[in-house]
């Protein structure tokens, strides 16, 4: 009788130390899906962004970059078909990595694209009858910039690029004025800068009024 209370006993406490072992288990399990899937929310719009950027920009990463994209997409996905993430640190440095790289990237990529462009209308800003309109396509490229992406701020920069490509054509001007237009936007030109053609240019798109020249105290 008393060896059978014994046996008993000693079940209960292995049954104890199962269950124990299992809530530690579902704990540390639970723990180790929620740190992946912080990881994966914060990867996720830069995945959407690299989709959309690829489609309406015909931008590609580094080969590197798309290795590393590669990396963790398989890892993302073993980690659903398991409904376990398994040791998740290491996917969220890699994360932290990719969304650094991709973002740079990004920023070079459309900057080799577009900064003439905007550059153009940083001119022409100056001098343009309504220059609320060119300030509105600045704001619209300089959105488009900024990473992640969104569909709101690719379809504002496909309405400014229409736009800013109507501006540039309505105002013609040739590297001469371009150049005068430079210094003023930077504050550098002086009276020698207004030679006959520029005053003639001036005078013919009716902006006497807003050149304004002042003395700098050169000593």
């Amino acid at each position: 009788m008393l060896h059978e209370k014994i046996q008993s006993t000693i079940g209960l406490i292995d049954d104890v130390v199962d269950n124990r072992q299992k809530e530690n288990d579902n704990a540390n399990t639970a723990k180790r899906n929620s740190a992946f899937f912080d990881s994966f929310a914060r990867l996720t719009p830069s995945i959407t962004s690299f989709i959309l950027a690829k489609q309406n920009f015909s931008f590609s990463l580094q080969p590197n970059t798309a290795a590393g994209l590669h990396d963790l997409m398989n890892y993302s996905k073993s980690t659903f078909d398991n409904a376990k993430a398994v040791n998740p640190s290491p996917f969220k440095q890699k994360t932290d990595a990719f969304i650094e790289t991709i973002t740079k990237e990004w920023e070079t990529f459309y900057k080799a694209n577009n900064s003439e462009l905007i550059n153009g209308l940083n001119i022409i800003v100056l001098v343009h009858p309504t220059p609320t309109v060119v300030r509105s396509c600045i704001t619209a490229f300089n959105k488009c910039e900024k990473w992640p992406l969104t569909q709101e701020s690719i379809d504002s920069y496909k309405e400014a690029r229409q736009k800013a490509d109507d501006l540039l054509k309505e105002m013609k001007f040739d590297d001469e004025i371009r150049d005068f237009l430079i210094k003023v936007r930077d504050r550098k030109a002086t009276l020698t800068d207004i030679t006959p053609s520029i005053l003639e240019w001036i005078q013919s798109e009716n902006i006497a009024d807003k050149v304004s020249l002042s003395i700098r105290n050169i000593t």
